[in-house]
């Protein structure tokens, strides 16, 4: 990790500590604040201790321990969603391939060595965990499906299959993937050649040969003059247009500012959750959802999403964006998508009769609930990443 890195896990470190001082001190103060919106604020802080904490720890062990990291997470969450959602037991043997074959598979795609991987195969890793759920998984399940000879509430079960896998697995997968893209190194400042006459006086040699050529031209055995001068010239002009855009395109290395970009992602997800959280409640006369989550206002959304993009513009100087404009709307990206999760999951547990998904420890909600913007959001800004860097 780049020293911007350290900068930044340090800044988020201390204001947790500031914050969690001020949330103690409150406490021990009679008559404060609103012991529930106390109670709401203490668990907040103490699940974003868990969380950055441990990814902090991944981090720093190295690309593998963080895919390792969110691979077991994925596994918690998927179990979680299955808890919730009745099974039949045709679906058991589907299921152990689903936990113990096809999750695993993910993240071990997502965590391989890219040039290692592309020697043996012809393509890049990214090719494979991108299009293996959704285009081989998905149209493989219904078919086991269907073998089990079990075909009561068979669209249900698929459709509540499927749905786990896209949103525990398959998307959550992109975060680790971060630190896998090749991102432009912005300090380094240098311009492929791509043609000959990119390179300058490289028909310098044409210019100095064609006087000789015709000087010569009546003198007897000039066909032998003119050919190995012809090669003396040449030859090293096309070696330098040859080799030049191998060079340029080498300096296009993978930037150790990975690890900090995804450390930004989880940041902005996290204050984007807390800044529409906290709008809402402020400004909460239009919901936008009541039966699915009484939480969310148009007014808490908006000013969240704004929130969002100004955190993202301030911390611009840390991501490998050329320009603030992208990372602004890198954030508006992440807000929205982190608000897509969070009422997608605030559904499935209405639909299901459930409030919050099991406890990890005291003050804490499930896995689930805490990543359900970061699995929306990761894999539209690892593509937006992708495309605009």
């Amino acid at each position: 990790m780049d020293y911007r890195g350290v900068l930044l896990i340090s800044g988020v470190l201390s204001l947790l500590a500031i914050a969690t001082f001020i949330a103690e001190f409150f406490r021990n103060r009679p008559g404060g604040i609103d012991t529930a919106t106390l109670s709401s604020c203490r668990s907040r802080i103490n699940a974003w201790w868990l969380l950055f904490g441990s990814l902090i720890c991944a981090l720093l062990l190295g690309t593998g321990f963080t895919v390792l990291f969110f691979g077991v997470v994925s596994f918690w969450a998927l179990r979680e969603y299955v808890t919730i959602t009745p099974t039949r037991l045709a679906d058991h043997k589907m299921l152990v391939g689903v936990f113990f074959v096809l999750t695993p598979l993910q993240f071990l795609l997502v965590g391989v060595d890219s040039e290692w991987f592309s020697k043996i195969f012809r393509y890049e890793p990214y090719f494979f965990y991108s299009a293996m759920i959704p285009s081989l998984a998905f149209l493989i399940l219904p078919a086991c499906v269907a073998l089990s000879d079990d075909t009561k509430y068979f669209l249900e079960r698929i459709a509540k299959l499927q749905v786990g896998l896209l949103i525990c697995v398959y998307s959550l997968s992109f975060v680790p993937a971060l630190l896998t893209m090749n991102l432009p190194n912005p300090s380094a400042e240098v311009t492929a050649l791509t043609d000959i006459s990119d390179i300058p006086a490289a028909d310098l040699g044409s210019k100095v040969i064609k006087p000789f050529e015709q000087a010569v031209t009546a003198i007897p055995g000039a066909h032998s003059v003119e050919s190995e001068s012809s090669e003396a010239v040449s030859a090293p002009v096309a070696e330098v247009a040859v080799d030049a855009p191998a060079q340029g395109a080498s300096e296009r290395k993978r930037n150790p500012s990975n690890l900090t970009l995804l450390f930004i992602f989880v940041l902005l997800t996290q204050i984007s959750d807390f800044a529409q959280f906290s709008w809402s409640l402020i400004f909460s006369r239009h919901k936008i959802a009541p039966h699915v989550n009484s939480n969310r206002s148009y007014e808490g959304l908006t000013l969240g999403v704004l929130t969002t993009a100004i955190f993202a513009i301030a911390l611009w100087k840390f991501t490998p964006f050329d320009c603030w404009e992208k990372a602004a709307v890198a954030g508006v990206v992440i807000s929205c998508m982190g608000f897509a999760g969070n009422i997608t999951v605030s559904a499935i547990k209405r639909d299901q009769g459930v409030g919050d998904f099991e406890e990890l420890i005291e003050g804490h909600n499930g896995v689930l609930d805490r990543i359900d913007s970061l699995c929306f959001a990761a894999p539209v800004f690892f593509h937006y990443v992708r495309i605009f860097c």
